[in-house]
């Protein structure tokens, strides 16, 4: 969920960024808004997972351990 909010607000900061780059003098640091929002959302996203990954993995290396010892 909390992802799913995080997209649209990434939707509705780089659209507004987008338009506001058409109409500008000096659209560039618009432009940079624009990706910089989607460069830092496609980031934490990743960060997120890698986190979710290497929790999944210290839980499975957990369960094996205790297998381990209860089979001993």
């Amino acid at each position: 969920m909390r992802t799913f909010i995080y997209f649209i607000f990434t939707c509705f900061i780089s659209t507004g960024a987008f338009l506001g780059a058409l109409n500008a003098n000096y659209p560039f640091p618009l432009y940079v808004v624009g990706f910089g929002i989607w460069a830092l959302f496609i980031w934490g996203q990743a960060r997120r997972n890698k986190r979710k990954m290497e929790k999944r993995r210290m839980e499975e290396e957990f369960r094996a351990f205790m297998r381990s010892k209860l089979n001993h």
